[in-house]
This record gives structure tokens, sequence and C-alpha cells, in this order.
């Protein structure tokens, strides 16, 4: 095997499109040759990526004609799920990417129709979450469990960070279910031995109608206001609450390779990313936030420590040569 479809386009803003940006590098080290087929104009953004400078083949948005004899894969794009009839035919497999915590209805479609070939899951909580379903809808149901693997060359580790401030960040897409109502009770109880100093990162009025209006000590700014580096030099600390189920969020790994530590919910995609105590805070409720953040805003070289274990522990668990080894494996599978 070496080349390989996708149909999607990578990007630097969402996570299923910023994960497949950071997986061709994966890719491209395993000497493959990989095709994009867009679903769509590639606006000034993705033009910028110049992905065909970095040795990608990049066709005419929904040429599915690029599928044809290769191996496909997309990562959560419902236009990939809305063609899939057209793009089987052509493609020699298909491989779809759910980067959420539940089906899509044309996924399911998909799936009853035998029109994907392998399922792909970064995470085992939420390969379990929908199994069952899975296998009620077709019982020829073949899944691989892959980490992705985060390129960590966009997101420095900045250490030694000034202390006359207790300075911290959040950062999200501008969703309500993102936010939990009580983040900035949060923000506003916790205690430090210097003043606080905030950024909210992907807010906007509907949010604040949920939470509130973020005091003159937040920084409050719409989502792709301020490059999301900018947000992580600032911060020590990213303290992030929601009412959502995550799967594995890239917001995680953009912080940990940048020297933030996490405090964040004991759920989901989370723990994966965090060891509690270790390289971060799992939190159970709005009150032990108020603790381990008010603990790391105190307690300066043990959150500094933490943080580089954060950063040893990223590149062990989801560096380039596991990710080399896991993908490897897939595509000698998909090649039989």
């Amino acid at each position: 095997m070496d080349e390989i479809c996708v149909v999607g386009f990578p990007s630097r803003v969402g996570g299923a499109d910023t994960e497949l940006d950071h997986q061709i590098h994966v890719w491209q080290s395993l000497g493959l040759r990989v095709h994009l087929v867009p679903t769509g104009p590639l606006d000034q953004h993705l033009q910028s990526l110049r992905m065909d400078e970095r040795g990608c083949v990049v066709h005419a948005p929904c040429d599915w004609n690029a599928c044809r004899g290769r191996h496909v894969i997309s990562y959560c794009n419902g236009e990939f799920l809305k063609h899939l009839r057209v793009i089987k035919d052509r493609a020699r497999s298909t491989t779809f990417v759910n980067c959420m915590c539940w089906l899509f209805d044309e996924e399911r479609n998909a799936h009853r129709d035998g029109l994907i070939d392998y399922f792909l899951y970064q995470t085992d909580h939420v390969r379990l979450r929908i199994e069952e379903e899975m296998r009620a809808l077709n019982p020829n149901y073949r899944w691989f469990k892959i980490p992705p693997y985060f390129h960590r060359e966009e997101f420095p580790f900045v250490d030694g960070r000034a202390t006359d401030r207790f300075r911290f960040g959040r950062v999200s897409r501008e969703d309500l279910a993102k936010f939990h109502p009580a983040q900035l009770w949060v923000y506003e109880t916790m205690v430090a031995p210097v003043l606080k100093e905030g950024v909210i990162l992907g807010i906007n009025d509907d949010i604040r109608q949920k939470i509130g209006t973020e005091p003159n000590w937040i920084r409050g700014c719409a989502a792709g206001a301020i490059p999301v580096q900018e947000v992580y030099r600032h911060s020590d600390c990213i303290i992030q609450m929601s009412e959502t189920l995550e799967n594995l969020p890239r917001v995680g790994f953009e912080a940990i390779s940048s020297g933030c530590l996490l405090i964040v919910d004991d759920r989901g995609g989370w723990r994966e990313l965090v060891i509690h105590k270790q390289t971060g805070f799992l939190c159970r409720d709005q009150r032990e936030f108020v603790y381990y953040a008010s603990r790391a805003a105190f307690e300066v070289e043990e959150r500094r420590q933490m943080a580089r274990n954060a950063r040893d522990w990223l590149e062990s668990e989801w560096g380039l040569a596991r990710a080399q080894a896991d993908w490897s494996e897939f595509f000698q599978v998909i090649s039989r």
C-alpha cells in the first residue's frame, strides 16, 4: 500500500479536521502519498495550509473519481456519508472516523447497508457507547482503535511563566453545551495569592446569557478572534467545565504541549488525557474545580512539575513512534 485517499480537508479549526491535519504527518512518515478530496470550496484559511506543498495531491471538490481503486478514509465528514454509495462503488475500501460520542443518522444507514468497511475510534469509551447498536445494525462490524498522533510543532512548550498573576484560559467552540452554567462561578470563587487574569476563547452573547457576563479581569473573545496559541502562552492553566461528554478534546493536546496544566471534567476523553494529580486535575463537580484551581494558583512548583509530566506523557502516549505502529497495523489489515 503506497497511497490513501481522504474525503475531506484538514484545518486548524475544529476537532476532526485538525486531527486529520496531524495524522497526515504520520501517513507521510510511513511513505504514503495522500490524496485529498475536499467536499466544498477551499476558503482562504484552507488554501493557506498549502497541502500541495506538503506533498499531498489536492483534487477538485467532490471529485469522487479520485477514490477509484484507493483506500478511502474520512474524518467525521457529513458529505462523505451523504455520497458514500457512489464513493463505495469506486473505492477499494471505505473507513469512517466518528469523532463524536454518538452516531449520525446517515452513519447508521450506511452501516446497515454495508457501505463502510472499517470504523476507527480514538478511545474505548466512545466505541463502547455505540458498539451494541452497531452490531445490531450489521453484525459485520469491523473496528480499530487508533489513538491519534499530536504534532507538537505548532504548540511549543512554555516554561517559567511569570508569577505576578494567576493566569488561566478556556478554549472551545461557541457551543452552549460546551459551557457549564457554573463556569464563571468557579473563576470568581477560586482563590489565588496574586491577582487572577483569564481569557475565554469561543464565547458569544448566547453563552453569556447562560453563564453570565465575564468580569473585567477575564477577556472574552469570539472563536477565531485571536490565535489559540496566544491563549496557551497566556495561561498557567486551562480550567474548563462543560455539560457535554467529550470524546478526545484537541484542546487538551494543545494545552499540554504548550505547558498549560489541565483542570477539567472527570469524565469522557479528559480521562484519557489526564492522570489525576500527576499530569493535571480531574474534577467531579464545581467545588472540586474551585479547590484544584486554587491549589494550582498557590502551589506554583507543583503546577509546573505536573505540566512537565504532562508534556512527557504526551510524547510517550501520543507521539510519532506509537502512531506509526498503530497505523501500520491498520494499513496491513486493509491491504490484505
